[in-house]
């Protein structure tokens, strides 16, 4: 091996000129027997490694462009430093870059260890080659140092020569030792107890400690004049807000306790306490100092507890921070629930006082309209004008097609379909009621409309008094026990409650097409009947909203195979709940109307199923596009076990 070429230093990629400038600068700074190359790219520098490495000879720095021609990025220099000629070389960056950015992915594979920025200067690039020149040669050609004297600095030299006489007192066959920080094959207890034996041998066996539960050991705000090493038992660090003392860490605390507030020279920043009867060793700063002057293995044990003592407080830092994070958002959905009750509990409120003023007058309105009819009647003394009222009072409206069919039998025998129409709105229909009619004077005949006009529209006043005060009663039984903590009432009819649900919808319901299945026979419940009435309106309203107010909706109810229980289902036809949303649609605050929260802040399935589940039953939901249906199962009698659902 000829001392001109055995060692090669190598400038790959970048204009020409830039290159041959940078190789220039080179063979000035290296002694004569190292060349210096220069190519153009990854090719031709693997190429002339492999011919090195053939010759027995070394390329120990490699300086490279980034934006390699045949390269994209650092790709070039990764392939360079996995190939077997070039992986022990030292890779520098020549860039105008000013950082690394970029670079992560190489860096990370060991692949460049240096960066020298254009334009260099003289000095610059002689540090940058004395240092990993001397990195090179100490890790794979250590007798060839004293060669590169022109080029290694005094303290380079010095070190590298005392690190080498450290490598040669090692025995042969003596492992390499490991820094107890990167010692992942010793555990954690392991390294305790071999923290507490050098602690042992450099301050001859230091006495232990036993304390109480309830012990303060170390104060907050207090000077720390040492730490303790825990032996055994559980200690508790907590803090002293303003607001009263808070649990920080006990499970976590770690093995060494005073050790944080120690390193950074401040008063204690938690009180410790212990929890169980603890056994510990306190050592003083003093003793500490001492310690690690007498045993330098100690700084790297201590160094490995201290770091896995603060992962540990991290990590259950963390766990708080996402505990604290569930208890907000547990506290916000409590929050919107109390809001969602209070609205309930002031729309009940409304109501009943809505309902006790309604009541009065309208029920006197309903009186009225009868007494109306009455005096009427009695008033009326032509036996054909009272029959004609009395007729249009209590009969209902003719269909379509019963009209239809009676106009034309009477045009036909009347030969007028004026007249026809003018006999068929007194409201007569039989044929020979009908002939006495139209034989009548003009006169008379005028006084007989007329009191089928007045007779018709006393039965839509009074048909519109009895539609008033069954919502005002709809509306009283929607205000009883509102805020479900009223008493559990005997005796509580469900079809009245779900018909008390529809007729409050009403407004909603003019094109849906209403569906009513009771079964004849239902037991009554014993049940809070405004809670029950708020759960059938919250199902109604949702079916309604699903559907777009526009749709078929059935409302079901009928007593379950055992006779306990008592099942009602709300069915509709709209798009249905998402597969995936089916698990949740029952959640506080979850709704999936338009996509956002809406009224009811989306509590109103949520109560519902509260509603439910305190009077023993069971809720649920099976959709599919066009076909939802709501069941609701409740035990008969509430109080008694044996009926309530398994």
């Amino acid at each position: 091996m000829s001392s001109e070429t055995d060692v090669v230093v190598m400038v790959v990629g970048g204009d020409r000129a830039t290159a041959d400038a940078l190789a220039s600068d080179l063979r000035n700074l290296l002694p004569d027997f190292a060349a210096v190359e220069t190519v153009d790219g990854v090719d031709e520098a693997i190429a002339l490694g492999s011919a090195v490495r053939r010759r027995g000879g070394v390329v120990p720095v490699i300086f490279a462009e980034v934006g390699l021609e045949d390269g994209k990025g650092t790709d070039g220099v990764m392939t360079m430093h996995r190939h077997d000629s070039l992986t022990f070389s030292r890779m520098v960056l020549t860039t105008s870059r000013a950082s690394l950015h970029g670079v992560d992915r190489a860096l990370q594979a060991g692949a460049v260890n240096g960066m020298i920025a254009r334009p260099w200067t003289q000095h610059g690039l002689h540090r940058m080659l004395d240092a990993h020149l001397a990195t090179y040669l100490l890790e794979y050609a250590p007798d060839r140092l004293d060669d590169f004297a022109s080029v290694l600095d005094d303290e380079a030299r010095s070190e590298a020569a005392e690190r080498i006489r450290e490598e040669h007192h090692l025995r042969a066959d003596s492992p390499r030792s490991v820094h107890p920080l990167l010692d992942h094959a010793t555990d954690d207890d392991t390294i305790e107890q071999q923290l507490i034996d050098l602690l042992d041998r450099a301050l001859g066996h230091p006495p232990r400690i036993r304390v109480a539960p309830g012990t303060i050991m170390i104060e907050a705000d207090e000077d720390v004049g040492g730490i303790y090493v825990i032996l055994e038992g559980t200690v508790r660090l907590t803090s002293l807000p303003s607001t009263g003392e808070h649990i920080l860490h006990e499970q976590s605390t770690g093995s060494i306790v005073g050790l944080l507030s120690l390193a950074s020279h401040r008063r204690a920043m938690l009180r410790c306490r212990a929890v169980t009867d603890v056994r510990a060793i306190p050592i003083t700063i003093d003793q500490l100092g001492r310690a690690l002057g007498a045993e330098p293995e100690l700084s790297g044990l201590l160094n490995r507890v201290l770091i896995v003592s603060l992962a540990t407080r991290l990590r259950r830092s963390d766990e708080l921070q996402v505990e604290l994070e569930q208890s907000l958002a547990d506290l916000s959905e409590a929050r919107a629930q109390l809001v969602s009750s209070a609205r309930f509990a002031t729309l009940g409120e409304i109501s009943a006082g809505m309902a006790h003023e309604l009541n009065n007058p309208s029920a006197a309105l309903v009186r009225a309209m009868d007494h109306v009819a009455d005096d009427l009647a009695t008033a009326l003394d032509d036996p054909t004008v009272k029959a004609t009222f009395s007729r249009q009072l209590e009969a209902p409206p003719l269909s379509l097609s019963t009209r239809r069919a009676l106009r034309r039998d009477l045009t036909a025998q009347l030969g007028d379909r004026t007249s026809a129409d003018r006999l068929i709105d007194l409201g007569f229909t039989e044929e020979d009621d009908l002939r006495a009619l139209a034989g009548l004077d003009t006169s008379t005949l005028g006084r007989v409309e007329a009191a089928a006009r007045l007779g018709q529209t006393i039965r839509n006043a009074t048909g519109a008094s009895l539609r008033i005060h069954s919502l005002v009663e709809s509306l009283r039984a929607y205000s009883r026990g509102e805020d479900g903590r009223g008493p559990m009432v005997p005796g509580v009819d469900v079809v009245e409650g779900l018909d008390n649900a529809l007729r409050l919808l009403t407004h909603r319901t003019g094109e849906v097409s209403v569906e009513r299945q009771f079964a004849d026979s239902i037991p009554p419940l014993t049940a809070r009947p405004g809670a029950l009435q708020q759960v059938w309106t919250n199902l109604i309203s949702n079916a309604l909203d699903a559907m777009n107010d526009s749709g078929n909706l059935i409302v079901r109810a009928r007593s379950t195979r055992s006779g306990h229980a008592v099942r009602v289902e709300v069915a509709d036809d709209g798009p249905g709940v998402p597969a995936e949303l089916v698990d949740r649609i029952f959640e506080p605050r979850f709704t999936t109307k338009d996509g956002q929260v809406r009224f009811g802040l989306g509590l109103g399935l949520s109560i519902s199923r509260q509603i439910v589940q305190e009077h023993g039953g069971i809720i649920a939901v099976k959709s599919r596009p066009g076909d939802t249906v709501f069941s609701v199962e409740l035990p008969v009698a509430a109080d008694d076990e044996e009926n309530k659902l398994s």
